[in-house]
C-alpha cells in the first residue's frame, strides 16, 4: 500500500477537526489518503471505546479513506518514548506515505503535544534504514502539522470550501463527542477548548478562508523550507485567490 497523505491524530477526531478537508479534496482529486489515530480515546469523558471505533469507522467511510488505523498507545498517557515512536515509524514505513500531516505540538492537550512530536520523531526514524522494523526504511517527503486548541500563522492555506459540508459530517459522526450524546452529559464538564468544537471549527475554518478570498479553509504549518522549483507557475497559482 502507498499513501499519498497520512494524517495523524492522537484522538479518534483529531485527523477530522484539524485536516478533515484536505483528506476530502486529495481524495476527491485522484490521491489515496489515510488516518493513524494513535489513542481510542478511553479516557475521554464522553463516549467509550466501541462507540468511538464505531464513530471512526462511520467517519472513515464519509472521509472515503483508503486506510485507518488505530495503535492503541494510551489515551491520556500518550508518551515520547522509542516504544511508541518505533511503533508509528513501523506504521510509516508499512503504509509508504509522501507527505505526513500531524498535530502541531505547541498545544494545550498533553495528547496532542505527544503525537506531533512522537510524528516528528517517527518520521526521521522510518528513515533510518539500521533501525529494524521489520520494513524497509522509507523517507516521506515532509511532514505538516495543523492546529488544534491554539494556532499559529500558517504556512499554507488550503481553499476546502467544496468540502466543508462533509468535512463537518465526518466530525459530527463523532457522535458521543459533538451529537446528542455529548449535549447529553448532565455532570459539569470544564472544557479545555471551546464548549463548542463545531462553532470552533466554522469559526477557524472562516479565518482561514479570509485569509486567501475563500470561505472556507484548513492552514498547515512546515518547520523546513519549501523548495520553488518554478517561481511563475506556483505564484500564479498562488494568486488565483484573489482574482475570482
Amino acid at each position: 500500500m502507498k499513501i499519498d497523505f497520512l494524517v495523524i491524530g492522537a484522538h479518534p477526531d483529531d485527523a477530522e477537526i484539524g485536516a478533515g478537508g484536505l483528506l476530502l479534496k486529495m481524495k476527491h482529486k485522484g490521491y489515496r489518503t489515510g488516518i493513524i489515530d494513535l489513542t481510542k480515546g478511553e479516557m475521554g469523558t464522553r463516549g467509550n471505546v466501541e462507540m468511538r471505533m464505531k464513530e471512526s469507522e462511520d467517519a472513515a467511510k464519509i472521509l472515503n479513506l483508503d486506510v485507518r488505523r488505530n495503535l492503541d498507545l494510551g489515551d491520556g498517557h500518550l508518551e515520547l518514548n522509542i516504544h511508541n515512536r518505533h511503533i508509528l515509524a513501523k506504521t510509516i514505513r508499512e503504509l509508504k506515505p509522501t507527505f505526513i500531516i500531524a498535530p502541531y505540538f505547541n498545544d494545550k492537550h498533553p495528547d496532542h503535544m505527544a503525537a506531533g512530536q512522537l510524528a516528528k520523531c517517527a518520521y526521521y526514524d522510518a528513515r533510518i534504514g539500521k533501525i529494524d522494523l521489520g520494513w524497509p526504511a522509507h523517507s516521506a517527503a515532509k511532514i505538516f502539522y495543523y492546529f488544534s486548541h491554539l494556532f499559529y500563522p500558517a504556512s499554507f492555506i488550503i481553499d476546502i470550501t467544496p468540502y466543508f459540508a462533509a468535512k463537518i459530517a465526518a466530525v459530527r459522526a463523532h457522535d458521543s463527542q459533538f451529537g446528542t450524546a455529548a449535549q447529553e452529559l448532565k455532570k459539569p464538564y470544564l472544557h479545555l477548548g471551546i464548549s463548542d468544537y463545531i462553532l470552533h471549527i466554522e469559526a477557524r475554518s472562516c479565518h482561514f478562508g479570509s485569509l486567501i478570498n475563500t470561505q472556507y479553509a484548513e492552514g498547515f504549518l512546515c518547520e523546513d523550507i519549501l523548495a520553488v522549483d518554478d517561481p511563475y507557475m506556483f505564484l500564479s497559482d498562488a494568486a488565483k485567490v484573489f482574482f475570482r
